[in-house]
């Protein structure tokens, strides 16, 4: 019989993650009630479970709480260096030694630029791996309700921006009203510039998100994809062409997509061979981490801990920069 996983034993592990958002205004927020008064509604309370659901749910946790709480003044180029920074310290307090972290939000970009804000984390990314030797890639996440037109400007920009970061793109969004191929153009200058393409898709919607994700944009890895699981050719195609799983069980559970944590899909699909990674998606707005994740899935899915070690090394070979994700990792582990 296998012994129980503790906690400690989970924290103390060298993780790699591929999917957390940098979500500049809830950490820009936090900023605020540092400086000034902290009494303002905690976000993860916003959203009555009862009345929301999914992608409405998602926007309502993401914006109703903070609707007008960050002024425009508090994006400035070191304030992002160093909400940059303090995720990446967070980040290395709980072991992670390699993390890509994805930056999309319409207001720092409309405020500092695309390229202005991406050279602003670079500078808390530099501060944050020479003091804890986390290493760190960037990926720019394209908004699907923001049509192809702003996906192209951005893909173009993200793609000259290597020297800050920049390791890949990501395709956000409403996936049932904006089909991937609305994306192709801009994910093809993503990757005639060597940057990675990962999709959020299987998450809001079912397998054929998936399908059209890997067939419509090359994607390498999805985000989320948990409703793979519902087809099985699918999880075959998957396993069979090492396409990396970003999955967030934390953010699936929250958002009513999945009942609960023993109900949660990541378990068959790591079983059926499909390559799983676990993420903690946004830190701050569902209260969790990496260590969290892991260990939750140690206790409700009965997960080992060389089976939490498999799913870093899926990481680590899936992430956009393989090279620094399997040095980091080295180096942690003696």
């Amino acid at each position: 019989m296998e012994a129980e996983v503790s906690r400690e034993a989970v924290h103390a592990l060298p993780k790699a993650e591929l999917h957390v958002h940098l979500e500049t205004s809830l950490r820009l927020r936090r900023l605020a009630e540092e400086l000034h008064a902290p009494s303002l509604t905690e976000p993860y309370l916003v959203s009555d479970p009862k009345r929301h659901f999914g992608y409405d749910r998602l926007r309502r946790l993401r914006y109703l709480g903070r609707a007008g709480k960050v002024p425009d003044s508090l994006y400035t180029h070191r304030n992002v260096a160093r909400i940059t920074y303090e995720l990446l310290r967070e980040a290395a307090e709980d072991h992670v030694r390699y993390v890509e972290v994805r930056v999309g939000g319409r207001r720092g970009f409309a405020l500092l630029g695309i390229r202005g804000m991406l050279e602003a984390m670079a500078e808390g990314r530099a501060r944050a791996e020479e003091e804890f030797g986390i290493r760190c890639g960037f990926l720019v996440t394209l908004v699907r309700e923001r049509g192809p037109e702003h996906a192209l400007e951005v893909a173009e920009i993200a793609a000259s921006c290597a020297e800050c970061g920049v390791v890949g793109l990501d395709l956000a969004g409403d996936e049932e009203n904006f089909p991937p191929a609305l994306f192709a153009r801009a994910c093809e200058v993503a990757r005639e510039a060597g940057l990675g393409i990962t999709v959020h898709a299987g998450e809001f919607s079912g397998p054929a998100s998936v399908w059209t994700a890997i067939y419509q944009l090359g994607a390498t890895r999805i985000g989320h994809g948990f409703r793979a699981v519902e087809d099985p050719e699918l999880v075959a195609y998957l396993r069979d062409h090492r396409i990396t799983l970003e999955i967030c069980p934390t953010s699936n559970v929250r958002l009513g997509l999945v009942q609960n944590w023993k109900d949660h899909p990541v378990r068959a699909l790591f079983d059926a061979g499909v390559r799983v990674t676990l993420n903690s998606d946004d830190p701050l707005l569902l209260r969790t981490n990496l260590t969290s994740e892991m260990y939750l899935a140690a206790r409700e899915l009965g997960f080992t801990l060389d089976e939490l070690r498999t799913m870093v090394r899926y990481a680590a070979e899936g992430a956009f920069d393989p090279r620094a994700a399997t040095e980091a990792l080295a180096v942690a582990a003696g």
